[in-house]
């Protein structure tokens, strides 16, 4: 008879915990406390982000009321290169929010930033970043370059560290999705 192994809780150590303790009604397991520490991380490095890209758009976002979704969403045109549909930005940021989508798009157009590319129908009218639009861009991805990329790049091992923490979100994200679809299953 072969010796038995430990199993996989018992062959990982759980890290020192460094932060607040996590609420002993979602956490009764050092796993439990381990994915529940990480969530919180999460939606603080969330909230931090969506601040941090609001905060890019500088005087523009100020005056046009943008905040750090309606940024993202002008750089999801820019990145596509051509207009896109909301279905196509609702696909790219996994959202499903098309009226705060469709809000973010009449701010951006409204501010000059976007425009309206009609379709045949309704639901293939596009939307594609404006001259404007791409010169407040260019500005935003300096600042991004000095305030976010130069002082990341003298952290040692920081690339190899993203690119581990983006494969677990992306699985993250799936059973994330799958939970979602579960419980409304459920109803």
């Amino acid at each position: 008879m072969a010796p038995r192994r430990p199993g996989p809780a018992a062959a990982v150590q759980s890290p020192r915990r460094t932060g607040p303790p996590a609420p002993p009604h979602l956490a009764r397991t050092d796993h439990e406390a381990a994915v529940t520490e990480f969530e919180q991380a999460l939606i603080c490095a969330g909230e931090a982000f969506f601040r941090f890209a609001g905060a890019l758009l500088g005087p523009e976002a100020r005056a046009h009321n943008l905040s750090g979704q309606d940024c993202v969403i002008l750089q999801q045109l820019v990145t596509a290169g051509e207009p896109s549909r909301i279905a196509d930005l609702l696909r790219f940021a996994n959202r499903e929010d098309v009226s705060n989508v469709q809000y973010s798009l009449r701010k951006l157009i409204k501010a000059g930033f976007v425009r309206q590319v009609k379709g045949a129908t309704n639901r293939d009218t596009a939307y594609g970043v404006t001259e404007e639009g791409i010169r407040v861009t260019s500005r935003l991805v300096a600042a991004r370059h000095e305030l976010l990329m130069r002082p990341t790049r003298e952290i040692a091992g920081l690339d190899s560290q993203l690119q581990s923490i983006t494969t677990a979100l992306g699985l993250l994200t799936g059973l994330y999705d799958h939970g979602t679809r579960v419980l409304v299953g459920r109803r």
